[in-house]
């Protein structure tokens, strides 16, 4: 990696970004930073939460920590009613070592948990929903058991000390957890010491750190700002101590002022978000409509056109790459699992529940209103659903030009390809990958995410690991960071249309070495087409079908290619991976061929 090809990808992620970013960094290192001189309240003691003031029926609660641990949209765990090591890795049971630390000493990448995440997973506070669902219920225990394990988690994470510190966001959806906890309970009116005082902490640890936020030019910044505006206007509210209230005002105007900001930068005009990804696509979104949630319940202020605006556009977004009968997404772009709203008897591949809200809230109608999943939701949050939105009509084509997605469309069937061309930076090297759907069946697809750390974990956004076309064993832009690729490439040909009658997508890119990838695809009478033609300076071009169907059928119009099946991973959850099955074609010439492909 030359120096030239890094100093290219930093100054394509802005000034601004460099900036933020840079000045939280040099405070961390001389000790200077705002963040690292904030004084700990002490913490009421008592319960956090009082009896459910919920009445009348309610839908059954969420799977996810009845009984047992839950990480990443899956059970990782025997049945225990203990509350976990929250220092420990959730799945493997491996203890972080320098847990009394002030955090900003912690090491993010320790040798004995590995990923981070797995730390931080138990104490996203998940089970805080889980718990206040069963109280609103009426479950034996279940009232108790919230405050039992809040108490353990104050008293095992002193504020600003050990690895569940770390992170703004995680204290963010921390922070939202126990906001929505109590609106499950029907208690939003009602703020006792013990919360009001964890709230607080909470928000100190958030606020100094949002310019850093800002400049990931991501979901952290949407996620921080919901939790100031939400915490500090429930507190500015409910609190009977002026300079608190006083305080938690600050916090909710930062929350949406930086709300505000951000909404109008990283949400495309075709609804599009900045990272990429259907499932942080799903946070930033339930991000706003938690915030929009709380705004109501206070009759506060309305944010502004654009914002609503903005955030109608990405609700559509949303609904149309949500499969109706089964609520997935395509697993394209970054997926680390994160999972806002684990309300009622949903699961984390879902998206109709975040649809129903976000289209309520924001567009005036109800998306999906008519399954079990998305009405809980609302139930649960106590929101009327507007107007059936209904069946829509699929256009057979579409392009999503900012968001870097094109679909073709012809009865239950849907081809997404990925379009090369970004304006922030691309988070897996998966330029013309296509992925392709019958109904709720994901028939070839995208491998996923797996982890940020763990060992292999440079395989998933890896060229390699997408249906597209590798040159010469490596990836389409060469890997500057763990988060950062540098050479991004520029978009050149992209074409929408009709192809002797059938939808078709066109899409095009020269990578930094020269060399050049054409790609059309199309459907046929009996399956889908897809041409290439590859030209410049390589000595061997790999071209990969990852098959969910066994009984796929390739087959190509070359004479020189002839398909093997390989090994290859999948990971639909994070910190999951199984086998699937990739089927390779191998090319040592320039040449323009179509596969065809039968399922």
């Amino acid at each position: 990696m030359n120096l030239y090809t890094k100093v290219r990808a930093f100054a394509r992620l802005g000034w601004r970004s460099l900036l933020d970013v840079g000045l939280y960094r040099i405070g961390l290192k001389t000790g200077l930073h705002p963040v690292l001189k904030i004084i700990p309240i002490p913490l009421a003691t008592g319960d956090f939460f009082p009896t459910s003031a919920r009445s009348g029926p309610l839908p059954p609660p969420t799977p996810v920590w009845q009984g047992r641990a839950w990480a990443f949209g899956k059970p990782c765990a025997g049945p225990s009613d203990d509350p976990p090591d929250w220092h420990a890795n959730i799945i493997t049971g491996a203890r972080m070592q320098d847990v009394n630390l002030r955090w900003d000493k912690v090491r993010v990448f320790s040798s004995q948990t590995g990923d981070i995440k797995t730390v931080w997973e138990a104490s996203r506070f998940d089970w805080v929903m889980t718990f206040a669902q069963n109280a609103a219920l009426g479950k034996v225990g279940a009232l108790e058991k919230l405050n039992r394990w809040l108490t353990d988690w104050t008293e095992q994470n002193p504020a600003y000390n050990g690895p569940n510190w770390i992170c703004g966001q995680e204290a963010s959806i921390r922070t939202a957890h126990l906001v929505l906890a109590a609106i499950l309970l029907g208690n939003e009116q009602i703020l006792l010491a013990p919360l009001e005082s964890l709230l607080l902490l909470h928000l100190r640890r958030i606020a100094p750190t949002v310019a850093y936020a800002r400049g990931q030019d991501n979901n952290h910044a949407t996620s921080e700002a919901m939790a100031l505006y939400v915490g500090g206007l429930w507190i500015s509210r409910s609190c009977t101590d002026e300079n608190r209230r006083t305080e938690a005002r600050k916090y909710m105007e930062t929350g949406r002022a930086l709300a505000e900001n951000r909404v109008k930068a990283l949400i495309f005009d075709d609804g599009g978000f900045s990272q990429y990804s259907h499932v942080y696509h799903r946070l930033m979104l339930d991000s706003l409509s938690v915030m929009e949630l709380v705004r109501r319940k206070f009759d506060a202020t309305e944010f502004s056109t654009i914002f609503n605006d903005k955030a109608a556009a990405a609700s559509e977004w949303l609904r149309f790459f949500t499969e109706p009968t089964k609520g997935d997404v395509p697993n394209m772009g970054s997926n680390d699992g994160a999972w806002l709203l684990p309300i009622g008897p949903s699961h984390s591949r879902d998206f109709r529940p975040s649809c129903a809200l976000a289209s309520t809230l924001f567009e005036g109608q109800t998306a999906f209103a008519e399954t079990v999943s998305a009405s809980s939701l609302l139930q649960w949050l106590n929101i009327e659903p507007e107007t059936s939105i209904g069946l829509e009509t699929v256009p057979p084509v579409r392009l999503f030009s900012d968001s870097a997605i094109a679909v073709i469309s012809s009865g239950d069937w849907r081809i997404y390809m990925r379009l090369p061309g970004t304006k922030y930076r691309p988070h897996q090297a998966d330029a013309l990958h296509l992925d392709i759907w019958r109904g709720s069946l994901n028939l070839l697809c995208d491998a996923g995410t797996y982890s940020y750390a763990n060992t292999g974990w440079e395989y998933f956004p890896s060229t390699a690991a997408h249906n597209t076309i590798e040159f010469d064993d490596r990836d389409q832009m060469p890997r500057v960071g763990r988060f950062l690729y540098g050479e991004w490439l520029q978009r050149e040909e992209i074409h929408i249309g009709d192809n002797l009658g059938a939808p078709s997508i066109t899409g095009s890119y020269t990578d930094y070495k020269g060399i050049k990838h054409i790609r059309t695809v199309t459907f046929t009478s009996d399956g889908v087409a897809v041409t290439d033609t590859i030209a410049g300076q390589f000595h061997t071009a790999q071209i990969r079908w990852r098959a969910n169907d066994p009984a796929v059928r390739i087959s190509t119009n070359s004479p020189v290619i002839e398909y093997v099946t390989e090994n290859g991973l999948s990971s639909l959850y994070y910190q999951s991976k199984e086998p699937i099955s990739v089927y390779t074609g191998i090319l040592s010439n320039e040449d323009t061929f179509t596969t065809y492909l039968k399922f």
